[in-house]
């Protein structure tokens, strides 16, 4: 009896797992459907800010969850969305509730992440936000903190199916850039809010083997620690460098250099400016730190890199191509921020070599030129392309 009630157990379990691949795999092909329809709306000039937060959160659902009940509830709303082009194109306004941006997304470091943006723009300007900002408030004491931070560095699939991996990511991202820097100027973080997250940064969620940050996964009575590549780029570029045991940094990212993404620089079509943006800036910071054979390597590694991204990513229009459902609008600014980082336009920046680019000026004027043409649309809601245009190729707003 035991026994056949194990098997009838097991069965079920099977049965289960298998109807959720089913729905996924039918949710996949509907999702990368919508995904073209959204990109062809931001090519006509269209702002898809909207069904791009609801579309990067569907993904989200379907990579890192199994609920999809709320992927079904997601596509549909989506679908009305791009029914409904006035609303589609209607600009991020302030949440009065909680002082959050991101209006089509539900999550809530989803909300974070669109928040950040409008803060720093208004922080650039002298100027505070227009309501309160208290959707902070959930983590704004030491003890907040470092407990949702807890909760988020640690995934157990087999408990409940949720990979918390992009989460944790862009949640440390983003309020590193916020409580570092005291983003918004009038809001009252705790006074030891930043002492708290750095202590959970360097003495808890990294690993002393390799020196890298990532998400970590409970299997059975075991925690298997993985390396993070963004995770570990917004780490080090938000701290501009200041971090201890670079050598190990720098080894274990020259060993991951070959495998896949998010363990390592490669997509399943090879390169990528977003990913090969973070490498150059890991290895600008850690430059001193590499020994000569190690750089010679690494000089390598960046011309492969710039050939890829002038050659078969950049277009003659000056847009760069789009891989997967990104926008277009984030594919511009991470081509124009690889180029940028590497110092292709700026001999200043070019910690890696002494050669000269003569092209460049051509290259940075047809970037400018498409960024130009495409200000008020996007995906992202034109910020991205106002700081490539601005922060990476030093051109001013028109």
């Amino acid at each position: 009896m035991m026994a056949g009630a194990f098997v009838m157990a097991l069965l079920t379990v099977t049965i289960i797992r298998y109807r959720v691949i089913c729905e996924k795999a039918f949710y996949w092909a509907q999702l990368h459907k919508l995904s073209q329809q959204v990109l062809a709306l931001e090519k006509t000039g269209q702002n898809t800010l909207c069904a791009r937060q609801i579309l990067t959160e569907t993904d989200w659902l379907l990579d890192s969850t199994h609920d999809v009940h709320r992927v079904a509830e997601h596509v549909q709303t989506l679908r009305d969305v791009l029914k409904n082009l006035p609303a589609a194109n209607a600009d991020d306004e302030q949440s009065e509730t909680d002082g959050s941006w991101g209006a089509c997304y539900t999550e809530w470091f989803f909300k974070l992440d669109a928040s950040f943006d409008h803060i720093s723009e208004l922080d650039d300007k002298h100027q505070v936000p227009k309501y309160p900002v208290r959707f902070l408030d959930c983590i704004n004491s030491p003890e907040l903190l470092t407990n949702h931070l807890n909760d988020l560095l640690i995934s157990d699939l087999d408990a409940d199916g949720v990979d918390r991996g992009r989460e944790l990511n862009e949640t440390i991202a983003d309020l590193l850039r916020l409580v570092i820097h005291h983003e918004p100027a009038d809001y009252p973080f705790h006074p030891q809010l930043k002492q708290a997250f750095l202590d959970f940064l360097m003495n808890k969620a990294r690993n002393p083997e390799t020196g890298y940050w990532g998400p970590w996964y409970r299997k059975g009575n075991q925690i298997e620690k993985t390396l993070g590549l963004s995770l570990t780029f917004h780490i080090i570029s938000y701290l501009k460098g200041d971090i201890t045991d670079w050598p190990k940094v720098i080894d274990t990212t020259l060993a991951i250099k070959d495998k896949l993404y998010p363990h390592g620089w490669l997509t399943r079509h090879g390169y990528s400016n977003h990913h090969n943006m973070d490498v150059v800036v890991l290895f600008r910071y850690g430059w001193k730190y590499a020994a000569p054979a190690q750089q010679a390597i690494i000089r390598a590694e960046f011309h492969k890199m710039l050939d890829w991204s002038l050659k078969k990513s950049l277009q003659p229009d000056g847009s760069f191509l789009v891989y997967g459902d990104d926008s277009q609008e984030d594919a511009e600014y991470f081509g124009t921020a690889f180029l940028a980082r590497l110092g292709y336009f700026d001999r200043a920046k070019r910690f890696w070599t002494d050669e000269s680019f003569p092209e460049a000026p051509k290259v940075k004027e047809r970037i400018a030129a498409f960024i130009h043409t495409h200000l008020n649309s996007g995906g992202e809601g034109g910020s991205y392309y106002r700081d490539a245009l601005t922060v990476e190729l030093g051109e001013p707003l028109p």
